[in-house]
């Protein structure tokens, strides 16, 4: 099969909108840290650490699965099928650590 015959159903397409928009939001979800202690003489960078593995790994994987959505033929659906394994895993990454953090955070309230 050649690539330009690859085309994404309009579910498919949607399904890469959202997950698009997840990794977008994950990216500036890691930005609110830095921006928040901008100034701050006491800052010591580490705010900086999320918003730098976020512009290394969801920014991209959100790219290509927004350039697929839009597409929806062709090399991009291609790269967005893959982009979307890679979101799915990291939103099951941090979806779980933010549940260690919120369990870890009300067992010590106790």
């Amino acid at each position: 099969m050649n690539q330009t015959d690859i085309t994404a159903s309009p579910k498919l397409r949607v399904v890469f909108l959202i997950v698009a928009a997840a990794m977008l939001a994950l990216w500036g979800w890691s930005l609110v840290p830095p921006i928040e202690r901008w100034g701050d003489p006491h800052e010591d960078g580490f705010s900086y650490v999320p918003a730098f593995w976020a512009t290394l790994i969801c920014l991209p994987v959100g790219i290509y699965l927004f350039a697929g959505a839009i597409a929806g033929h062709g090399r991009a659906v291609e790269h967005a099928r893959t982009a979307l394994f890679l979101g799915g895993v990291i939103l099951f990454i941090v979806t779980a650590f933010l549940i260690f953090q919120y369990i870890a955070n009300t067992m010590a309230g106790s």
